[in-house]
C-alpha cells in the first residue's frame, strides 16, 4: 500500500476511521456484488463444461451404437453370440450403459447384455422372447433413434432408452436398444466436474433427474441453454455455493483493525480477476474432467521438463512420488521401463508429426498395466496424453484365451473331431482329433478323404438330399482304411450351414470314432448267437435259423435232414472228473462234428451234451452214409483226462424236413424222441423218425409201458426172474449163486424187456420204487422157502443210482436186513460202475452201512465207461463183473481178450473175485477159464428163468 495512503490512515484516524468505515461499507457492497458476479461466472463456466462433457459422452455412446450397427455381421452363423461378445466389449470400454438389447426383425427380444461393473440394470435375459416394447421404448423402422425416459421403482433410477433398426434398408437384421443409467452417469460426471461447491438441478422436461444442494433465488442462479443428451432435451439450473462468511460484513465489522487484511484480500481478488480469464477457466475445467492424463512438457536443452498436468495425470503417475514428477522426461521414461521413448518425443518435437502407441507397463510408479500414449507438438511445448486401456487389453486377452481354449477343446476331444465341408461335400477342415483316431494329418485327411473311404452308407443319396434341402440328416457311418491298413468306422453328424438367402454354403459337424463300439457290437451279436464253450451256434440262433430254413422249405426252395444228437456216457466224465473235463470233451466232440458237416450245413449245441445238425439240400439216403461215418468216428474216439481213458458214444434221432413238416418246436421234439428210440435200441446208433407211424408208435409204446409200470407197482404184478452165476472151475461143489432179474408183464401176457421199461422208469423217477419192490419181494420169496436158503450161496439184487443216493431208502434196507430170516452174508447188491462213480460218496456210505451187517457187493458193467481202476480203491466191493461188451467177442478179438485179462488180473491183485457177463458159447468159457476168471454168467451157462421155477428145483 502506498505510503501516503498509510499516512492518511494514521494521520487522520477519525476521518480515516469514518473513511475506512465508508470504504469498508462500499468495499463490502462492492465485494458482495463482485462475489455474486464471480459465482455467476463460475456457475456459467461449469454449466457450459457440464453441457459439453455430457454432449461428448452422449455423442461417444451414440457413435458406439452406430459403429456396432454398421459392423453387424452378414454371414455370422450365430448373431446372438456375436452381439453378446461385441456388447460385452462395448460395455467394458464405455461406462454408463445399463443394458444393450438385441431384438429380431419381428420385434422379439433375443438377448440382453448387461455390464459386469456396478451399474444398476433394470433389464435382464428374462425378457428373451418378449416384445421389444418391454424395454420401455417403441422403435420404428427408420434411421433416427427412438427414445424414452423410464423410471425403475426397483433401482429408483431413471433410464434413457434409445433404439433404432440396425439397418433401415435391411430390416431382417432386427433392432438394437440401449439403456443408460442416468443417475450413475450424472453422479460420475457431475461429481467430478462440479463438486460440492455448486448447487444444481438437471431436468428432462418436468422430471428432475439429478440435483445437488438447494437453489437459493438470490440472483446468482443461472439457467443454461437447453441441450440434447441421447436424443433427450435437458435443462440445467446451477448456482455457485456462497462462502461461509461474506467479505462485505466482515469488512464492516472488522473495520479498521482488518483494513490491511481487507486490502490484501481485495488485491488478491482483483489480481485473480485480471489473470483468470474465461478461456483459462474452460481449459482448466476440461483438463480436469478429461478421462485422459494430460501432461505439458517444456523443452530444456535436449530434454523436457514437466510444467503442467491435470489431476488424472497426477493420480496415474504416482502423485505422491514428487521425485518422479520433478525428473526430466528422459528419466521418467527410464523409470517406467521405456527409455527409448525420449527419441520418439524428440522426433515429434522436430517433425511436428503426432505419434500414438500402446505401452506395456511393469513399473510400480504407474497404476496401470496398459497405456495408450499420444505425443503432439503444442506450440513450443510437447503435450503428452495417456489413457488407461488395461480393461480393453484384458478383454482382448480373455477373448484370445477363450479362443485358444476352444481350439484346445476341439483338438483334444477323445475319439472325436470337428469338421467342415463345402456344399459339394469336400472336406476343407478337420480338427486334430482325426490324427489321434486315424493317424493321419488333418490336411492330409481333407485332401485324401475320398481315397481312404472303404464303404459309404447305403442312404448316401438321401443324406445329401436332406442337406440340400437344409435339413439335418440322421447320423451315418463311413468305413475307412488308413494308409497303414487299419480300419475305422466314423459316425458323422452333419449340420447344413446357409447364408441369409437360405443358400447352402457349408456343412459342419462333429465326427465320432465308433470302431470299438462296432467291434463290441459284432462280438455281442456273435456271443448272443454262439455257444461260448464250443463256438458252435447256440439254441437261440439255431431256432431262428431253423425257422428261416422251414420258411424256405415251405416255399419249395429248400429241403434237408435234421439230426438230434445226445452223447452217451458224458455224465460219467463230467461227474467223475469234474466240469473242466466235461468242457474239454464237449470242445473235442464239437471239433469232431465240424469235420463231418459242410459250410452249407447247420451245426449247433442246443443243450448240455445235445447237438443238432441240419444237412441242407440232402435227403435221408444222402445222410445215412455220413451218419455211419460220424458214429464210427465217435466210437473210435478215446477221451483222456488225468491219465483216465473214457469210451464215448452217441445216439442220433433223424428226421427229414419237407413241405409237410410242422413247426420248429415239433421238429426238434420229434428228433429228440427218435434219439431216445436210438438209446432204447442199444445206443451209439441213429434212428430214423417216420412221419406217418413212428411217432405214434413211439408215443403209444411209451404210454403203454409207463402204464404197465404204474400198474405193476400198484398191483405187485412184476415177475422175478433169475440167472445163475456159475464158477468156471469146480462147478459141482459150488453153492447156488444167481442174479435177480425183473420182468414186466404186458396186457397181452407177454413180458416187456427191461431195455424198454428200465430207461423209461429212470426218466420218470420210478427206479427207487422198483428197487424196493425187487428187494422186498426177493426177501419175502426166499423167506417162504427156508430149505432153499440153506442151499443158497449168494443172491444178487441190482440197485439203481437213485436208490444209492437215497438215505431214507438205505435206512429201510438196513432195517429189513436186520429183520429178515435170510442171512445178510447171502445177500449181494449189484451197482453199476457208472452209478458208483457218479455217486461216489453216496456209494461208499451205502456199501459201508450194509457191509457192517454182512452184505456183499458187486460192481456191475465194469470197463464199459472207463479203464481206470482208481475207484476200486475207494469202493469196498467183493465182485467185479466184467462188462459183456468185452466178453462177448473175446475168443475172436485180441483187444477184448487182453482187456478181460487185464481187468481180471488187477481185480485179483486187489483181492476181489471176477464175474464175466454175456458168456455166449463154450469157446468163451474156455478162454475165461484159461484166464482164471472166477465166475461166468450168460446163455452158455444158464438162461434166465422165473425165480419160482428155480425155487421149485431145490
Amino acid at each position: 500500500m502506498p505510503g501516503h495512503f498509510k499516512h492518511r490512515v494514521y494521520a487522520l484516524p477519525a476521518s480515516l476511521c469514518a473513511l475506512l468505515l465508508l470504504l469498508f461499507i462500499a468495499a463490502g457492497f462492492y465485494l458482495d456484488s463482485e462475489e455474486k458476479q464471480a459465482r455467476i461466472s463460475k456457475a456459467h463456466s461449469v454449466a457450459e463444461q457440464v453441457k459439453i462433457s455430457l454432449e461428448v459422452i452422449a455423442a461417444e455412446r451414440r457413435q458406439a451404437l452406430l459403429n456396432l450397427m454398421q459392423n453387424w455381421p452378414t454371414f455370422e452363423p450365430n448373431q446372438v453370440d456375436w452381439f453378446n461378445a461385441q456388447a460385452v466389449s462395448l460395455l467394458g470400454m464405455q461406462k454408463g450403459f445399463s443394458s444393450i438389447t438385441f431384438a429380431n426383425q419381428t420385434g422379439v427380444i433375443e438377448w440382453v447384455t448387461t455390464p459386469s461393473y456396478g451399474v444398476k440394470s433394470r433389464l435382464s435375459n428374462n425378457l428373451i422372447g418378449e416384445p421389444m416394447s418391454a424395454t420401455g421404448v417403441a422403435v420404428s423402422q427408420g434411421e433416427s433413434f427412438s427414445h424414452a425416459l423410464v423410471y425403475s421403482p426397483v433401482t429408483e433410477h431413471h433410464y434413457i432408452v434409445i433404439g433404432r433398426a440396425i439397418s433401415p434398408q435391411e430390416p431382417e437384421h432386427g433392432f438394437l436398444i440401449a439403456g443408460f443409467d442416468v443417475q450413475t452417469i450424472l453422479a460420475v460426471m457431475l461429481g467430478e466436474l462440479v463438486g460440492p461447491q455448486f448447487n444444481f438441478v438437471l431436468r428432462d422436461a418436468d422430471v428432475a433427474l439429478f440435483s445437488s444442494g438447494q437453489i437459493v433465488p438470490d440472483g446468482t442462479e443461472i439457467q443454461a441453454e437447453p441441450f440434447t443428451f441421447l436424443e433427450r432435451e435437458w435443462t440445467l439450473t446451477m448456482q455457485s455455493e456462497p462462502g461461509n462468511l461474506s467479505s462485505g460484513p466482515i469488512i464492516v465489522i472488522v473495520g479498521v483493525l482488518m483494513s490491511l487484511v481487507v486490502s490484501w484480500v481485495l488485491h488478491k481478488q482483483l489480481q485473480a480477476g485480471v489473470n483468470l480469464t474465461v478461456s483459462q477457466q474452460r481449459y482448466k475445467m476440461a483438463s480436469e474432467a478429461s478421462l485422459d492424463a494430460l501432461l505439458i512438457y517444456q523443452p530444456v536443452g535436449t530434454d523436457f521438463k514437466l510444467v503442467e498436468s491435470n489431476q488424472y495425470a497426477q493420480n496415474l503417475f504416482c502423485s505422491t512420488d514428487t521425485g518422479y514428477q520433478q525428473a526430466p522426461l528422459s528419466q521418467q521414461f527410464q523409470l517406467i521401463g521405456h527409455p527409448t521413448l525420449i527419441d520418439v518425443v524428440r522426433q515429434v518435437a522436430h517433425s511436428e508429426t503426432p505419434d500414438e502407441r500402446y505401452l506395456k507397463i511393469n513399473s510400480p510408479l504407474i497404476d496401470s498395466e496398459w497405456l495408450k500414449i499420444q505425443v503432439v507438438k503444442a506450440g513450443e511445448n510437447i503435450a503428452l496424453t495417456a489413457r488407461d486401456v488395461t480393461a480393453r487389453f484384458n478383454a482382448q486377452q480373455a477373448l484370445k484365451e477363450s479362443e485358444e481354449r476352444y481350439r484346445r477343446l476341439i483338438d483334444g476331444m477323445h475319439r472325436h473331431f470337428v469338421y467342415t465341408k463345402e456344399a459339394s461335400h469336400r472336406f476343407i477342415y478337420a480338427s486334430a482329433g482325426v490324427q489321434a483316431i486315424m493317424g493321419v494329418e488333418p490336411d492330409y485327411f481333407c485332401v485324401n478323404e475320398h481315397a481312404l473311404v472303404q464303404q459309404v452308407p447305403d442312404e448316401t443319396r438321401e443324406i445329401r438330399k436332406a442337406i440340400a434341402a437344409v435339413r439335418k440328416p440322421e447320423p451315418y457311418l463311413v468305413h475307412y482304411r488308413a494308409p497303414e491298413g487299419d480300419e475305422f468306422v466314423i459316425e458323422y453328424a452333419d449340420t447344413p450351414i446357409v447364408d441369409d438367402n437360405g443358400t447352402l454354403v457349408a456343412v459342419e459337424g462333429i465326427a465320432r470314432d465308433v470302431t470299438n463300439e462296432k467291434k463290441l457290437q459284432a462280438e455281442v451279436i456273435y456271443q448272443a448267437n454262439h455257444d461260448q464253450l464250443t463256438g458252435l451256434m447256440n439254441r437261440y440262433a439255431f431256432d431262428n435259423q431253423l425257422r428261416d430254413f422251414l420258411s424256405e422249405v415251405k416255399r419249395g426252395e429248400e429241403a434237408g435232414v435234421m439230426c438230434f444228437i445226445d452223447m452217451d456216457r458224458f455224465k460219467l466224465v463230467n461227474d467223475s472228473c469234474g466240469h473242466p473235463a466235461g468242457d474239454k470233451l464237449l470242445k473235442a466232440i464239437a471239433g469232431l462234428f465240424q469235420e463231418h458237416v459242410s459250410e452249407n450245413d447247420l451245426l449247433a449245441r442246443i443243450g448240455g451234451d445235445e447237438f443238432c445238425i441240419i444237412y441242407r439240400h440232402q435227403s435221408v439216403n444222402d445222410v445215412k452214409g455220413k451218419l455211419d461215418n460220424l458214429l464210427n468216428a465217435i466210437s473210435a474216439y478215446r477221451f483222456t483226462y488225468d491219465d483216465k481213458l473214457f469210451f464215448i458214444g452217441a445216439s442220433i434221432g433223424v428226421i427229414e424236413i419237407g413241405q409237410q413238416s410242422g413247426s420248429a418246436a415239433s421238429l426238434i421234439k420229434a428228433a429228440d424222441n427218435a434219439c431216445y428210440k436210438a438209446k432204447y435200441l442199444g445206443r451209439n446208433r441213429y434212428y430214423l423218425f417216420d412221419e406217418n407211424s413212428a411217432q405214434q408208435e413211439m408215443d403209444n409204446t411209451e404210454s403203454a409201458v409207463l402204464n404197465a409200470l404204474h400198474q405193476a407197482l400198484q398191483d405187485d404184478t412184476f415177475v422175478l426172474f433169475s440167472q445163475a452165476i456159475l464158477p468156471l472151475k469146480n462147478k459141482e461143489k459150488a453153492p447156488l449163486h444167481y442174479e435177480i432179474l425183473l420182468r414186466l408183464p404186458a396186457q397181452d401176457n407177454t413180458l416187456i424187456s427191461p431195455g424198454l421199461f428200465i430207461p423209461l422208469a429212470e426218466r420218470h423217477g420210478l427206479m427207487n420204487k422198483i428197487d424196493w419192490w425187487v428187494f422186498e419181494n426177493t426177501l419175502a420169496t426166499l423167506e417162504q422157502h427156508p430149505h432153499h436158503i440153506d442151499a443158497l450161496g449168494k443172491v444178487a439184487i441190482n440197485l439203481s443210482g437213485l436208490t444209492l443216493g437215497d438215505e431214507t431208502m438205505l435206512e429201510r434196507i438196513v432195517q429189513r436186513i436186520k429183520t429178515t430170516s435170510v442171512p445178510a452174508e447171502k445177500v449181494c447188491f449189484e451197482i453199476t460202475e457208472t452209478t458208483a462213480v457218479t455217486n461216489l460218496s453216496s456209494a461208499q456210505k451205502f456199501i459201508e452201512s450194509l457191509r457192517e451187517l454182512g452184505c456183499r457187493f458187486a460192481l456191475d458193467d465194469f470197463g464199459a465207461g472207463m479203464s481206470s481202476f482208481t475207484y476200486l480203491k475207494n469202493l469196498d466191493v467183493d465182485y467185479i463183473k466184467i462188462d459183456g461188451s468185452f466178453v462177448r467177442n473175446m475168443a475172436r478179438d485180441q483187444i477184448d481178450h487182453a482187456t478181460v485179462k487185464a481187468i481180471n488180473n488187477i481185480a485179483h491183485s486187489m483181492g476181489k473175485q471176477t464175474v464175466a457177463e454175456f458168456v455166449v458159447d463154450a469157446e468163451t468159457c474156455e478162454c475165461l477159464a484159461d484166464l482164471n476168471v472166477d465166475y461166468g454168467q450168460g446163455f452158455a451157462l444158464d438162461k434166465p428163468k422165473p425165480l419160482q421155477e428155480r425155487l421149485a428145483r431145490t
